[in-house]
């Protein structure tokens, strides 16, 4: 039964934390109902202040984000300062339900206000300060994504569990990383992919996003990173596994890992 009372997204934000903390199954319908995109970032900021966010992690920035929660544009997360690693780092333990996936990140040497319409790509390019490779970790107590709906992702920080960081690159390296081929191995599980994924690309990602943030009233601080959406399918990770990533393209071949420890 969903709760009748009035919308209060300090007390949600409150139960999905404590869940989270207790590694618990978290059902959204039975306690509170269904939500939209609006009341999923009104929680999520009462979690992590955007302007403050450490990194933000995107979605629905590839057709099949797209059709797993209905959406046709870009939605996002924040991510605190200790969910960010740097890669070979082994990820927090206490990650809930964690699957693993490879990204582009960029980062910009301009804060960015909340404006209303589609920022500029070519001025994006402009700004960026750097690009990387990247896994991105989603994990969350939350039970039934995507059929809870994409405003129950928006709630629990889009999932936001860690995001390991690989070198720092040249903005324009951007380029050659949009056309790799991905690889993705964890444990006896692999996916492939690549950075056509992207929808709009990853310039276009961050481009949309921006649009939402002008909606929302979201800031978003100087060298804050963007990971821009999943290049190959998800894969879960489990404690004592090492995930890996493999980026192809004329020119260049990089790699990223990360490792899910035991806990003792």
């Amino acid at each position: 039964m969903a709760s009748s009372g009035p919308f209060d997204p300090q007390l949600i934000a409150d139960a999905l934390g404590t869940a989270r903390a207790g590694r618990r199954p978290f059902d959204p319908l039975v306690r509170f109902g269904s939500l939209d995109l609006a009341a999923g970032y009104a929680i999520a900021a009462r979690s992590r202040d955007p302007a403050g966010a450490a990194a933000f992690k995107l979605g629905g920035t590839t057709q099949a984000t797209r059709t797993a929660f209905s959406v046709s544009r870009a939605y996002a997360g924040p991510l605190r300062g200790d969910q960010l690693i740097h890669a070979g780092q082994a990820l927090p333990q206490g990650l809930v339900n964690p699957v693993v996936e490879p990204e582009i990140l960029l980062a910009f040497a301009v804060p960015f206000a909340p404006q209303t319409g589609r920022r500029d790509e070519d001025a994006l390019r402009a700004a960026l300060s750097w690009v990387a490779i990247g896994l991105e970790v989603p994990a969350t107590p939350v039970m039934g994504l995507p059929q809870t709906g994409v405003g129950w992702l928006l709630a629990d920080c889009c999932a936001a569990g860690a995001l390991v960081i690989g070198e720092h690159l040249p903005p324009e390296q951007l380029d050659v990383l949009s056309q790799a081929r991905v690889s993705l191995q964890v444990g006896d599980q692999s996916s492939e992919g690549a950075a056509t994924r992207l929808l709009d690309g990853a310039l276009g990602a961050v481009a949309d996003i921006l649009s939402v943030f002008g909606e929302t009233g979201w800031t978003v601080a100087s060298g804050v990173p963007f990971a821009t959406g999943g290049l190959a399918p998800a894969l879960p990770i489990a404690n004592g596994q090492t995930a890996r990533a493999g980026f192809r393209a004329p020119g260049i071949e990089l790699s990223i890992s990360t490792s899910l420890c035991e806990e003792g």
